[in-house]
């Protein structure tokens, strides 16, 4: 699995609009401050707020308002809204499985990389990285 630039920005934007608590900021704001390319943020911005995570508001004064404590979004969580559910190899999803179950001596090895590298994404919150 890779982290793609997609959910890197997602991150940078929800860090951005943490650190202005209560301040609507424009798109065209957010991708200057995070070096987002101004034409993925709405692709990013539309998966936050179906998220109920942001809002944006139209119009003078507008921009896009955090909605959700940035203490309870950890990075897993905005990794699997962007990227889908996270497993380091193809076989540590469910929707795939293990055909060979458990015949297969290297699963416990994925089982506990995987563990691993999702225990520090669901430790780090946006507020951490504020």
């Amino acid at each position: 699995m890779e982290i793609t630039r997609k959910t890197e920005y997602a991150i940078n934007a929800l860090v951005e609009l943490a650190s202005n608590p209560g301040e609507h900021i424009s798109s065209k704001t957010i991708a200057e401050r995070q070096e987002i390319p101004v034409n993925f943020l709405p692709q990013i911005m539309a998966l936050l707020t179906a998220k109920g995570w942001v809002e944006g508001v139209r119009g003078p004064g507008g921009g896009v308002l955090l909605q959700a404590d940035p203490k309870a979004i950890t990075i897993r969580d905005v990794v699997e809204l962007i990227e889908g559910p996270i497993a380091i190899v193809k076989c540590m999803t469910e929707e795939n499985g293990c055909p060979r179950g458990g015949l297969c001596p290297v699963r416990p090895v994925w089982q506990r990389a995987q563990g691993a590298f999702v225990g520090v994404l669901e430790n780090v919150s946006i507020a951490d990285l504020v």
